[in-house]
């Protein structure tokens, strides 16, 4: 088995402040995720009156049970909905991975509803695109669980507009290849 080169030095004090330094970035990732998913949370007595689940809830449903859920671009849009760092939400307003739906490993994306009515971001859109990018570059099955209340026109711009076009362009892409599933909440 071949050996690696490396000037790596576990235990010295320059790993164990590198080691500290990463561990550090990771409790604030994860706390800005956590900061996210508690928003979303937020809505829940709203959610129940309507007789609904949550988005995360719904995406829990739908995965096999037990199986991991590799959530990705859980930053996006970071500091783009709101410019104090204490305040923004990242994610995009978006809630996509990869998880296991009948044993089959497929790209799952949900509208985060619990915020903003799971109005569209525009770093959602671009969340969405490279979800859909993904899918179709693997050839996953791309399951949409959407509600969402459209676009926030207060916040849009012309270019947004264009850009979510792409999504449609994708999700024809996807149903071409038989690849796409979209499951419209009732």
């Amino acid at each position: 088995m071949p050996v690696l080169d490396t000037a790596l030095v576990p235990g010295s004090d320059e790993f164990e402040a590198n080691s500290q330094a990463m561990n550090e970035a990771l409790s604030h990732l994860r706390a800005l995720e956590q900061r996210t998913r508690d928003a979303s949370a937020k809505a829940g007595p709203s959610f129940a009156k309507r007789g609904q689940l949550l988005p995360r809830d719904r995406v829990a449903l739908l995965l096999d049970s037990g199986s991991p859920f590799l959530e990705l671009s859980t930053l996006a849009g970071y500091l783009q909905d709101e410019q104090k760092p204490e305040k923004s939400r990242p994610g995009g307003g978006l809630i996509a991975g990869l998880g296991y739906v009948a044993n089959t490993l497929c790209m799952v994306v949900a509208s985060d509803s619990g915020i903003e009515a799971g109005a569209l971001q525009p770093f959602g859109i671009e969340k969405m695109q490279r979800a859909q990018d993904i899918a179709l570059e693997n050839r996953l099955p791309f399951i949409n669980l959407g509600e969402s209340a459209g676009a926030n026109l207060l916040k849009y711009k012309v270019e947004h507009f264009i850009l979510g076009g792409g999504n449609f362009y994708r999700l024809a892409k996807l149903s071409a290849a038989g690849l796409s599933f979209k499951y419209p909440i009732s």
